[in-house]
């Protein structure tokens, strides 16, 4: 019977114990784990090479916005449009006319404007005297973003008749070098500077425009499309 009574307040004395234990408190928290490996890149979209294999355009744009904010912007046009005939070359007599695009995102959307556009014409392809003619260029729906929260958008169409004019006003220190077209590869590669003045572009202050061409373009054999 002793037995018993004493198994009894055994546990009592345990039980009340227990209930007056309080949790202690939390330790400090343990270094974090070390980085896991990054994952296997995952494989380009449909169509994707088909838009890019044609080469890209990049382009450096540098100035002031009208909110007085400084900046410099470097972007690479690497989409080339889905419609082949705006990424052609014609030849006619003895001179060429480069026609082409290329686009910061991808072309077929409607929202994706952001492009560049060149035409370039080149006169006595096959002769010894060989001159690059003129040169147009259009930067469309380019936006300048900056970390103020503000944008400003560039719309700017450019017509430069070879050789440069240092005359002009609206345009200083145009260069264009590294000519160079491959007519077994159709690969064309081309550099060019220029400022633009501040009365002749949409920020109000001098644009400093610059970028590096690198393309492969179609031969357009419809003389009457060209």
């Amino acid at each position: 019977m002793k037995k018993k009574y004493l198994k009894v307040i055994l546990i009592c004395t345990l039980g009340i114990l227990l209930s007056n234990c309080e949790d202690g408190e939390i330790g400090t928290a343990g270094e974090n784990g070390i980085n896991g490996t990054n994952g296997i890149n995952g494989e380009n979209g449909a169509g994707f090479d088909e838009l890019v294999k044609y080469g890209s355009i990049k382009l450096t744009l540098a100035g002031t916005k009208p909110d007085n904010v400084t900046f410099t912007e470097t972007s690479e046009f690497k989409y080339a449009p889905v419609f082949a005939n705006h990424n052609t070359f014609l030849k006619k007599n003895s001179n060429i006319y480069f026609n082409f695009s290329r686009f910061l995102s991808s072309p077929d959307d409607v929202f994706q404007g952001s492009k560049l556009y060149f035409f370039l014409e080149v006169k006595n392809m096959e002769g010894q005297d060989q001159t690059l003619d003129f040169l147009g260029f259009d930067i469309n729906e380019y936006a300048i973003i900056s970390n103020n929260l503000t944008f400003h958008e560039i719309n700017q169409t450019f017509k430069i008749s070879l050789p440069f004019d240092n005359n002009r006003t609206d345009i200083k220190n145009f260069n264009l070098t590294n000519y160079s077209f491959n007519d077994q590869t159709n690969n064309l590669i081309f550099s060019f500077s220029f400022i633009v003045s501040g009365d002749q572009n949409s920020t109000k202050n001098d644009l400093s425009v610059s970028g590096e061409v690198n393309v492969v373009i179609l031969e357009n054999i419809n003389p009457k499309r060209g």
